[in-house]
């Protein structure tokens, strides 16, 4: 039997091209210049945090922060900012385009951009309700009442809502969302985040693991199943409460943080913009110091500054009284062994002059000559006539 590779060919290329479809894009564009970084495939999960982090809503997504695939696609691919960078120099923008597999051949300005790969891409309708969840979570305010449904619609508009939090837009074509990348890009202050998902459905859900993973919702008390998420942490609210009883509904919470002995993972900031999150991160400075406002930068934010909240360390005593401990670090969590260190040190020195003091002596004492009284008294007997 022959095989015939008229036929074989074109079999081949639309295998090709369904495999091809069957991964999503995100293509990033940031204001500021950024070292370029090779497109890779990444999974859905890393792809989330990515995206809300590109959001400004990584908090609602901190189950997954500390995978060591999260924290390299966030390397990559997040948005880089400085630590008293004024909110108004960058603006986010977040889009969601459907029914394209692969833009970059469509879209000369797409192909200028940095990209990832998303494979296997969730089903479209839970690639639309993270889309909308993250909008949800950048202006609970304004938009936490509203349904999934309503919301989709509404961000199929235009015009751009608020100027608080990040602008979602459900892009309807490839047409429009050039011209709106066009005018954006001479602004040079947007940071432009695209979603582009093929068409068709691409996971079933009864696939969970090619699902978008876990986070939790403002406003939110029971888990959305359509979209295979659970609310892992004590949902949000927006309702304020006096000053006394906030002072006893968070004294449990520090006084847990500061008896968990564990150490803390990451590189810690050297300032706070809050009194509570400088707690929260520090868990109240491990036990060993308070959180306290160090100065104000009143030039590094257009609207009144910024302040600069960091743990203030205090020397510590054991149950005896006799011995004290300083501490020192971003959260006081790294004990002063400078006594301990200069010991060693002196004694080592000591150690080292001691012995080199006696191979030298040894040596010199080695080098000298012997007496000739030694070589007299070894003649033998002189012989008697």
């Amino acid at each position: 039997m022959k095989i015939n590779i008229s036929t074989i060919i074109p079999a081949l290329c639309c295998t090709a091209q369904l495999v091809a479809a069957s991964s999503a894009h995100v293509y990033i564009h940031d204001p500021h210049s950024q070292p370029s970084t090779e497109s890779r495939t990444l999974e859905p999960v890393a792809a989330r945090l990515v995206l809300a982090q590109r959001a400004g809503v990584e908090d609602y997504h901190d189950a997954d922060l500390l995978r060591q695939e999260v924290v390299k696609a966030i390397n990559d691919y997040g948005l880089r900012t400085h630590l008293f960078e004024a909110d108004s120099t960058v603006k986010r923008a977040m889009f969601l385009l459907e029914g394209e597999s692969d833009p970059a051949a469509t879209s000369s300005l797409l192909r200028t951009y940095t990209t990832f790969e998303l494979d296997p891409a969730p089903a479209a309708p839970a690639s639309r309700g993270l889309f909308v969840d993250l909008a949800k979570q950048s202006m609970p305010d304004r938009y936490s009442h509203h349904s999934d449904e309503a919301l989709y619609i509404e961000l199929q508009s235009v015009q751009r809502q608020s100027t608080d939090g990040a602008w979602f837009h459900v892009v309807g074509s490839m047409a429009e969302l050039e011209s709106l990348l066009e005018t954006m890009t001479k602004d040079e202050t947007w940071s432009i985040t695209i979603l582009v998902i093929p068409p068709g459905e691409q996971t079933a859900a009864s696939q969970g693991k090619y699902q978008w993973g876990t986070y939790s919702m403002p406003n939110t008390q029971a888990p959305l199943e359509k979209r295979q998420r659970k609310i892992s942490e004590e949902p949000l609210t927006e309702s304020f409460e006096p000053v006394a009883s906030s002072k006893t509904e968070f004294a449990a919470p520090i006084s847990i943080n500061a008896n968990n002995t564990s150490p803390l993972r990451g590189i810690l900031p050297a300032c706070f913009s809050t009194q509570s999150a400088c707690e929260s991160a520090t868990r109240n400075c491990t036990g060993h110091g308070s959180c306290s406002k160090r100065y104000h930068d009143s030039t590094a934010n257009n609207k009144g500054g910024i302040d600069c909240f960091s743990c203030s360390c205090k020397a510590t005593k054991s149950s005896d009284g006799k011995k004290t401990t300083y501490w020192g670090g971003p959260a006081c969590q790294k004990k002063d062994i400078s006594i301990q260190f200069w010991l060693i040190v002196l004694f080592t020195v000591g150690m080292i002059f001691l012995v080199g003091f006696a191979v030298g002596t040894i040596m010199d004492m080695g080098s000298q000559e012997l007496p000739s009284v030694i070589g007299a008294g070894v003649s033998g007997p002189s012989a008697r006539k």
